[in-house]
């Protein structure tokens, strides 16, 4: 094994360390509206959803998505893209809602996937996370790549 691999195992060990706060499975929206407010992180730390966020999450939601959409949102820190630079994991549907969550997008889920924002628009930045944190503190989680 050459030290290129050697360092990449590394790495992804570490990566893997930082991250074990991350789910192991996430609950959708439906299921958390039904009162199963709990998931279980990789370190298996049992952490709950507030109450309250989900109700601003349904909400938000078209109804016909509430089964699509897994909490919590996990934002992803990419140092690739630039110092400070954060991006929304997961589907269409995640990154409307925490463009919404944000105010940064005001149209509705159908004027959405007709004319979806570039993808610039999606890439969150400091202040757009300590907002998101602020709105949302149990249904968001941040991970390292």
């Amino acid at each position: 094994m050459g030290f290129d691999n050697k360092l990449g195992n590394f790495l992804k060990h570490e990566i893997d360390a930082i991250n074990l706060h991350l789910p192991k499975k996430r609950v959708s929206l439906s299921l958390a509206n039904k009162g199963y407010h709990i998931y279980v992180s990789k370190d298996n730390s049992q952490l709950h959803l507030d109450e309250k966020e989900i109700e601003k999450l349904l909400e938000i939601c078209p109804e016909e998505k509430h089964n699509e959409v897994f909490l919590p949102f996990l934002i992803i820190r990419r140092r690739d893209l630039g110092q400070g630079t954060y991006v929304i994991s997961g589907e269409l549907i995640d990154q409307f809602m925490i463009l919404k969550v944000l105010e940064k997008y005001d149209g509705t889920w159908v004027d959405f996937i007709e004319k979806p924002v570039p993808k610039h628009s999606t890439f969150l930045y400091k202040p757009d996370l300590i907002n998101l944190r602020k709105a949302l503190p149990t249904s968001t989680v941040i991970g390292f790549a």
